[in-house]
């Protein structure tokens, strides 16, 4: 069973009519500085380093230099994850080679640095140009956020974009996401004490 943090925040909904796609997510920050940064990864103004995973705000076209464990990320002056994924390649086939040579929690922290940065390589290997740009449809403010949104998931399971760039990315209308988060906070016995924003 999964444990919630009990947070006061906002369920949004963000919408791609050109994509034709729905985001489905939760802040308890200011749910438009979420809008602008789920648009800097969309358009590649924010973009992930080969190496580290980290995302960084891209310069001349390469992920800029940034420290990892304290030294220079070999990641950086190199092209995003975006763009090419051959030095991430590189890393994972040195990790996998060195692995037989870790034992205890060095093995289990690598293997698990291991499966990461597959499946981020799978995400990128066929990536394609991105379309449209994200816009707020709703927001329902309310109590267990994070629960609200995470059932909401639930729902629309079945929905789930696996080829996007970040989580939480459906291919529904925005009618079946409201219904989804709607159905939850009902449920939950949250539907009359959350407040709806609509754009």
């Amino acid at each position: 069973m999964t444990e919630f943090r009990y947070l006061r925040g906002a369920v949004y909904i963000f919408e791609n009519p050109e994509a034709n796609r729905v985001k489905v997510g939760m802040t308890i920050n200011n749910v438009v500085d979420r809008l602008g940064d789920v648009n800097d990864k969309w358009l590649e103004r924010k973009v992930t380093c080969q190496i580290c995973g980290v995302r960084l705000v891209v310069n001349r076209g390469l992920v800029p230099q940034h420290v990892l464990s304290g030294r220079n990320c070999r990641g950086g002056n190199e092209l995003p994850l975006e763009k090419d994924v051959a030095l991430a390649e590189l890393r994972l086939e040195n990790m996998k080679n060195l692995l037989s040579e870790l034992s205890g929690s060095e093995k289990g922290s690598a293997t698990r640095q291991i499966k990461t940065l597959a499946k981020r390589i799978g995400l990128y290997r066929h990536w394609e140009q991105t379309v449209g740009v994200w816009q707020l449809n709703t927001a329902f403010y309310t109590e267990c956020a994070e629960q609200v949104e995470l059932l909401s998931h639930e729902i629309l399971a079945e929905r789930l974009d696996k080829n996007a760039p970040f989580g939480e990315v459906f291919c529904c209308s925005v009618s079946e996401a409201t219904e989804a988060v709607e159905t939850v906070l009902s449920q939950l016995g949250l539907l009359h004490s959350a407040k709806k924003e609509t754009q």
